[in-house]
């Protein structure tokens, strides 16, 4: 029996390691008002174009449990064992469809994985599962590795839209118009049960790509052997410019680059990078 990876379309991977591994996404849905945005049909260029010029931000919404039962009767079909690894519990409830979903299948060999991470966070963690799957690993290796990832996998990110974090309730419109004032960035994180929360906060977006650079020494394990991840919401040189100090500071062996894409980039904005590595378990 095979080993089937479905993950949602917030992991944030390039489009040809999704290939290469035979990746299925599931996707969450994002709409302005009513205008629903078809999946793989809108370019994150003309997403993010349509964001800034747009009156109101665009919405999104998860997966019904019988979008995620296709693709389980599909890899069913196909004599496979499904691992299923989504966007994290703490921030969207598309995990819980999944569930719901694999409960109806009423069977052993649909195993679905909560990541507790999102964007290219998420992604490190499909990625991992597929390569190994590819090796023809055992899928409770495979389940070990990734729970000791949940542990383990640290997401630090910059926001360059402060709308969206005063929509999304985490930042008050009075300290968004002193930090917008003294050019300051906050820093995030997910902590250990997916949410998002205030980490730290660095002046301007030079200061803050090194504020991320640093937060990777302090916290990171044996950064050289592992292999990290960049995400970007329409700012590339921003993805490189980490890319090209991570491998020259730390010596990683692999920097994967995801772009995020209209999902999470609908309450990010543009202008949002983030770091992904791994450090010593949460305390």
């Amino acid at each position: 029996m095979g080993i089937k990876i479905i993950t949602d379309n917030c992991c944030d991977l390039p489009q040809e390691l999704l290939a290469r591994y035979d990746i299925t996404v599931v996707p969450l849905r994002v709409r302005f008002k009513d205008e629903e945005i078809p999946p793989g049909q809108f370019s994150h260029a003309m997403f993010y174009n349509r964001m800034k010029t747009s009156p109101v931000l665009p919405s999104t919404s998860q997966p019904q449990p019988g979008d995620f039962l296709l693709e389980y009767n599909k890899a069913k079909d196909c004599g496979q064992e499904v691992i299923s690894i989504h966007l994290s519990s703490g921030i969207s409830g598309t995990v819980q469809s999944a569930h719901m979903a694999a409960q109806m299948m009423q069977g052993n060999n649909i195993h679905v994985v909560d990541s507790l991470k999102a964007s290219v966070g998420q992604g490190l963690m499909v990625l991992e599962a597929a390569r190994r799957a590819d090796r023809k690993e055992d899928i409770s290796s495979i389940l070990k590795r990734l729970e000791e990832m949940k542990k383990r996998l640290r997401c630090v990110f910059v926001v360059g839209n402060l709308e969206a974090l005063i929509k999304g309730g985490r930042l008050s419109r009075t300290k968004a118009i002193i930090a917008g004032t003294l050019d300051i960035k906050p820093v995030l994180h997910m902590d250990e049960c997916g949410k998002i929360v205030p980490f730290d906060r660095a002046r301007g977006y030079k200061g803050a790509r090194k504020k991320l650079l640093d937060i990777m020494e302090n916290l990171g394990s044996e950064l050289s052997g592992q292999t990290t991840g960049i995400c970007h919401s329409a700012c590339p040189e921003h993805a490189e410019y980490l890319k090209q100090a991570i491998q020259e500071r730390f010596g990683s062996k692999e920097v994967i680059i995801g772009e995020i894409g209209p999902v999470i980039g609908s309450h990010v904005g543009p202008g949002t990078f983030s770091v992904f590595f791994e450090s010593q378990p949460y305390a």
